[in-house]
């Protein structure tokens, strides 16, 4: 009898990027900032240049949301969806503004976070050559593993960390955000003082991803 291996394995769905959202819910951000966060990721999808940006991928994007604080409270928000028309990514959008809060854990355990984020993009059944975690939060880790090992395992895995540092009263959060959090090809970091300016950062942090995807699949993008 001959064996087939592999025969009952299904081909990865290929996309452009594959990209993680992964919101801070721990106790430190209380309802309304909730919201601003939410709000804020919702309407930078709604950009018309996002929009258009999105609609260019030849083979779209695979994008979910996380919501983390400790590391037995993470979850999974938002299940894996694959935008690339005007419709799907309007609809992803207000599927995060509606989201109802998953946890609001004592502690930031951003190195489990990322670990966790990681196990999803492994497992989602979607395969692109750029995969991307979107860490954001208003405080260091004070819990689970230390974020550098967490980082340099996604990065082994060919997985780059970002992230959006919500600096509030601790001026260093954006140099331990560099140092400890984010890594990868074109990783970088972006800081805002307060709630109030996620929307604005979390926009531009997406517009960032995207041209950068663009430019790795040789494609130019006008910006306008």
């Amino acid at each position: 009898m001959s064996i087939i291996y592999g025969a009952n394995v299904a081909a990865a769905d290929e996309v452009d990027l594959e990209l993680v959202l992964a919101a801070d819910t721990s106790i430190s951000i209380n309802e309304p900032e909730y919201r601003l966060q939410m709000r804020g990721i919702a309407n930078a999808f709604r950009q018309p240049v996002i929009l258009e940006m999105i609609g260019a991928m030849p083979k779209g994007m695979a994008v979910t949301m996380v919501h983390w604080s400790v590391g037995h409270l993470n979850r999974q928000a938002i299940a894996w969806r694959r935008l690339q028309s005007r419709q799907s990514v309007l609809a992803f959008a207000n599927a995060i503004e509606r989201v109802p809060r998953s946890s609001t854990g004592r502690s930031t355990a951003i190195g489990d976070a990322i670990d966790y984020c990681r196990e999803l993009i492994d497992e989602n059944g979607f395969e692109a050559n750029n995969r991307k975690i979107d860490v954001s939060g208003d405080a260091r880790s004070n819990s689970g593993p230390d974020p550098v090992h967490a980082r340099n395992r996604a990065v082994a895995r060919g997985v780059t960390v970002n992230g959006l540092a919500i600096s509030g009263g601790d001026r260093g959060l954006f140099s331990y955000y560099r140092d400890r959090v984010i890594g990868g090809p074109d990783a970088f970091v972006l800081a805002v003082d307060g709630f109030e300016d996620f929307e604005s950062a979390i926009y531009q942090k997406l517009l960032k991803e995207l041209s950068i995807s663009a430019l790795r699949q040789a494609r130019p993008v006008t910006v306008h």
